[in-house]
């Protein structure tokens, strides 16, 4: 299979959704688990996930990169290869018209392929969306009010797959996979706006819901806490009030405990450039050169101005 550069870098939005996502189903035995929990039968059929690659390309431009995270995989197909695009909508809210984002990310990767002289590949866009507005899957040809059918021969066609996972009953989810840690992953991604949901979760939260190697099991154990803390309204203290596993309460002490230093390194250096702002302002009043204030302080005039 042949490299693939990655495009110029894009700023991608740092959010604890992204973060989850990508720690792990960046990993490729989740991300066979989760294509085949989700891929329809006659896909499955002719994909062969045991050979499944992970591109180290994103094909996000700037704009993109606002609404989505994206993992991009590649495997053999019948007839060549196929590349499947992971993308996770990591807004609240549905897009308007989803086909005109999917639509320039496809055209990133066909182009690309073109520019390195490689056969355009046939791409499957995977959207797994967690968020509270409601998604209404249409087709492409339905942005367009009151088309003639005429017209309909000139609009691009193409479909993506979507995993609502808000609307998902959740016993049903879980049994599509067959992945503990893609289980665990995917109902707390459906569940992380609902504390009662995420608190419940927690109650029954143990490094034996992660990998069987019990390193990895805590580290998964430590990338989902985390996604709780920062993403769930459930907080570290209300955390350790639950029923915890005896492991993950420690672990979830370890975590607090770290947290709580870092607000309070934070306080202390706010405190230190809260006094050293009011020293400057006082010095200023008694008429003393901006050189001494500063030399004394570290303050300079800019500061008080942005003040």
């Amino acid at each position: 299979m042949p490299p693939h550069d990655p495009p110029p870098p894009v700023s991608v939005p740092d959010t604890p959704h992204d973060e989850f996502f990508k720690e792990i189903f960046g990993d490729l035995e989740h991300a066979r688990d989760l294509l085949r929990g989700l891929l329809p039968t006659d896909l499955l059929e002719i994909l062969d996930l045991d050979r499944l690659q992970r591109e180290d390309a994103s094909f996000l431009n700037a704009n993109l990169a606002e609404d989505f995270a994206d993992l991009v995989f590649s495997c053999p197909a019948q007839g060549g290869i196929a590349w499947v695009a992971l993308l996770l909508e990591h807004k609240s809210w549905a897009p308007r018209h989803p086909h005109l984002q999917l639509l320039a990310y496809l055209l990133g990767i066909w182009e690309k392929s073109e520019k390195q002289g490689h056969p355009l590949p046939p791409v499957i866009p995977l959207v797994l969306y967690n968020g509270q507005g409601l998604w209404k899957v249409r087709d492409f040809a339905q942005s367009f009010p009151d088309l003639p059918e005429r017209l309909r021969p000139f609009l691009p066609e193409f479909r993506f797959l979507l995993l609502d996972l808000a609307r998902e009953p959740v016993e049903p989810l879980r049994h599509r996979f067959h992945n503990r840690s893609v289980r665990l992953a995917i109902e707390l991604m459906r569940s992380i706006f609902t504390a009662s949901e995420v608190a419940t979760l927690l109650e029954r939260l143990a490094p034996d819901d992660g990998p069987a190697d019990r390193d990895l099991a805590y580290r998964f154990l430590r990338v989902v806490l985390r996604y709780i803390f920062k993403r769930s309204d459930v907080g570290h203290r209300e955390a350790l009030s639950l029923t915890l596993h005896p492991e993950t309460r420690e672990l979830t002490m370890t975590l607090e405990e770290q947290i709580l230093l870092r607000g309070e390194a934070r306080g202390i250096e706010k405190g230190k450039k809260d006094k050293a702002l009011e020293d400057a302002r006082k010095l200023v009043e008694h008429g003393v050169s901006w050189e001494i204030i500063t030399s004394a302080t570290g303050v300079k005039p800019e500061d008080l101005e942005a003040k």
